[in-house]
C-alpha cells in the first residue's frame, strides 16, 4: 500500500464517521467571488504564473520550518494564486487555516486535498476556497466527471492533477482549463522536474498545465518552459526560503 493509498482510506473514515457535517456546521461560508479567477491570471500574464503553498510538513518532508502563515501569506502577495492544505493527519494542515488565511488575502486560494466526495467540495467552498484539486489517480472516470462538474456547478475552479501520460489522456476528456502536472513518483515519492516535460507530450488549446513539486530554482522553471507550461506550484521550497517574495519574483519566467 503505497502512502497515496493510505491516505485515500483515511478520508474514507473521515466521510464515514460524519467528519465532513461536523466541519460544515462549525463555519461561515465566505464569499469570494470577487477574486480573480486563476486561470484569467494565467491566460493573461507573458510570464509563468506561481501558485505559492503553504504547508507544514508532508509525508516525506518533516523538516519544514515553522513560520508565521499571516507573514508568510504576505510574502506570497506576488503569486498568481494560493495553495493551502487541509489535510491534518498527514500535513498538518486544517479547514480552519483555509477559513481563516483566504480571508487574509485577495489571491484565489486552492484548497488541496484529496477529494473523493461532494462533501468535501462543499467543506473547501463554505471555508473560502477558489480552486479545488481532483486526483485522477485516486479517481475513477465516473467520479472524476461527477466532482468536476459538482464543483464547477459551485463556480470553483478545478485544478486536474495527472501523474502519467495515461492519466492525461483522461484528464483531456474533461476539457479542463486547468491540468497539473505532479513531478513526484507515486510509488518511490522522488521528484524529477523532467517528469513534466515526458508527460505533456500532448497538450489542447484553452488549457494551462502547470508543474506541481520538486521546483527548487528559476533554472528548474526555464527547463519546463518548453514543454508549454503556463505555471507551477511551489511549496517546501518556499516554506524554506528566506525570502519568498523576492524568490516567487524569479521564478516568473517568460513562457516558452
Amino acid at each position: 500500500m503505497t502512502v497515496l493509498d493510505e491516505i485515500v482510506a483515511y478520508k474514507k473514515t473521515l466521510l464515514s464517521s460524519g467528519y465532513y457535517e461536523l466541519k460544515l456546521n462549525q463555519f461561515e461560508a465566505i464569499d469570494v467571488s470577487a477574486k480573480q479567477k486563476l486561470s484569467t491570471a494565467l491566460q493573461s500574464s507573458s510570464e509563468i504564473g506561481v501558485i505559492a503553498e503553504i504547508k507544514s510538513k508532508s509525508p516525506t518532508v518533516s523538516d519544514i520550518p515553522q513560520k508565521d502563515l499571516k507573514a508568510q501569506l504576505d510574502a506570497y502577495s506576488n503569486a498568481s494564486a494560493i495553495s493551502i492544505l487541509t489535510d491534518e493527519a498527514y500535513f498538518e494542515g486544517s479547514y480552519e487555516r483555509l477559513y481563516d488565511l483566504t480571508q487574509q488575502t485577495k489571491q484565489p486560494v486552492l484548497c488541496k486535498d484529496f477529494m473523493i466526495d461532494k462533501r468535501q467540495i462543499d467543506l473547501a467552498k463554505k471555508t473560502g476556497a477558489s480552486i479545488i484539486l481532483l486526483i485522477v489517480n485516486i479517481l475513477s472516470d465516473e467520479k472524476l466527471h461527477e466532482l468536476y462538474n459538482y464543483a464547477c456547478d459551485l463556480n470553483l475552479e478545478v485544478l486536474i492533477e495527472v501523474h502519467s501520460k495515461e492519466e492525461l489522456k483522461r484528464a483531456h476528456q474533461l476539457q479542463p482549463e486547468l491540468i497539473g502536472i505532479n513531478n513526484r513518483d507515486l510509488k518511490t515519492f522522488i521528484t524529477d522536474v523532467n517528469h513534466t516535460v515526458d508527460i505533456l507530450q500532448t497538450k489542447r488549446p484553452n488549457t494551462h498545465y502547470i508543474s506541481e513539486s520538486g521546483i527548487r530554482s528559476r533554472e528548474d522553471i526555464e527547463q519546463l518552459t518548453n514543454a508549454g507550461i503556463s505555471g507551477v506550484l511551489v511549496g517546501e521550497t518556499l516554506m524554506k526560503a528566506e525570502d519568498p517574495h523576492t524568490l516567487i519574483e524569479s521564478f516568473k519566467v517568460k513562457k516558452g
